[in-house]
């Protein structure tokens, strides 16, 4: 993979190096972009919707909630006809200051940043921290185009406690780590790309302030913390169209070492193939994805079977969406079924279904009203939800949720 990816940047040199065609050069220029919403959400979760808070005590079950992310996008162009430019995501992402007595939003934190080369005939290089080719630049098969994205969407920033959200795979699921992402041109409507990181986690110069179980660069952790190593990615896709039909299809290839624990169980490499399809005509767009392989929910790594892990099985995941669009009008629905080992001291998999209906309408360009409704379930036997341990209780949590709120993208 280290060979394929020093060929690219040589490739990518060649280009800014190289003779080239001759065109008009354009000097970078600087555009502001980003999103502000704001939602309205009304929640009924299991746990007398109060779960992780103090006993006797319960949440109300409505909020309102904004966040808002501001994007620094910049472009140019050289005379021997390579493009360039690079995007910075800064988000605040509805963090607030650790004190009982603040609630402002303080906290600011970068989301995606990188920087990218390319040239028509050779592709594009991306170097910074983004998402790779499977779930970001060629990402297949998850339609998220209604509301605020129904399963992918706002409705985790309103449901209390971990256990109670699902890992699932969708576009962006992994972590934004620093990487090198190449993608080719298109040949007869197909093109491949493959990106590689060699931590999961970011940093900036040494990748960490201390030799830590947090130090992205750490190559052993005590008490079983799993974490991906040397992450890489493939992917092909084709794009085309037939008798008014769209077509967008990819398959693609997920794998990473794990890092090693000096104290606790070891884990598994992290190893999955992904296959998704698009397929548009006449305002409806459809979007399906299969994703299995040696992972738990999310491309969480998993740890190798024995002593107090008892389960190790594969993840496997079906994900389907709809949409149709209609002047200023979209409406949808999308869902998924997640079969994963869940909770490793238990021997029953866990099973994680989330499906919802949306959707939203463009007020002004640029300017949405939204809605939508989404029904998240879970169940595992013998492990317990609320408390996040083993036990024959609260072996099957939901939520349920309806969010409605506006949103401006500029």
């Amino acid at each position: 993979m280290r060979k394929i990816l020093l060929a690219t940047t040589a490739v990518a040199a060649a280009a800014l190096f190289g003779p080239g065609v001759a065109s008009a050069q354009e000097a970078p220029t600087v555009r502001v972009g980003g999103y502000f919403r704001f939602n309205y959400a009304f929640v009924d979760q299991s746990g007398a919707n109060g779960v992780g808070a103090a006993a006797g005590t319960s949440t109300g079950k409505s909020d309102f909630a904004s966040d808002a992310e501001v994007h620094v996008i910049v472009t140019g162009k050289a005379a021997n006809g390579l493009t360039y430019g690079a995007t910075i995501e800064i988000q605040e992402d509805q963090n607030r200051q650790a004190t009982a007595t603040t609630a402002t939003k303080t906290s600011l934190d970068i989301d995606e940043q990188y920087v990218w080369v390319a040239y028509p005939t050779l592709g594009q290089l991306r170097m910074g921290d983004e998402d790779g080719v499977v779930l970001g630049a060629m990402v297949t098969g998850f339609n998220t185009s209604f509301g605020t994205g129904g399963f992918d969407g706002d409705v985790y920033d309103y449901i209390i406690g971990a256990n109670q959200r699902p890992g699932y795979v969708a576009g962006g699921a992994l972590a934004d780590s620093s990487k090198v992402i190449y993608t080719s041109p298109q040949f007869f409507g197909f093109d491949f790309g493959a990106s590689f990181a060699f931590n999961n986690g970011e940093g900036e110069d040494s990748g960490c302030e201390s030799v830590s179980a947090a130090c992205d660069r750490t190559g052993s952790t005590p008490g079983g913390v799993l974490r991906m190593r040397n992450e890489r990615q493939v992917a092909l896709r084709y794009r085309g169209s037939f008798g008014g039909v769209g077509v967008q299809a990819m398959v693609g290839y997920v794998g990473s070492d794990v890092v090693t624990n000096s104290t606790g169980q070891s884990g598994k490499q992290v190893s999955a193939g992904q296959a998704g399809v698009n397929l548009s005509a006449y305002g409806f767009l459809l979007g399906a994805n299969y994703t299995r392989g040696s992972s738990n929910g999310g491309y969480a790594p998993i740890a190798r079977s024995g002593g107090a892990i008892v389960d190790d099985r594969d993840m496997e995941q079906y994900t389907l969406g709809l949409s149709y669009t209609w002047q200023a009008l979209t409406v949808g629905a999308n869902g998924f079924i997640i079969n994963s080992a869940g909770n490793q001291t238990v021997g029953a998999g866990r099973r994680d279904r989330v499906w919802s209906v949306g959707a939203n309408y463009t007020l002004a360009p640029g300017l949405q009203v939204v809605a939508e409704y989404i029904n998240i379930d879970r169940k595992e036997a013998g492990f317990d939800f609320i408390n996040g341990a083993a036990g024959r209780a609260n072996n099957n949590v939901g939520s349920d949720v309806f969010l409605t709120g506006v949103r401006i993208a500029f």
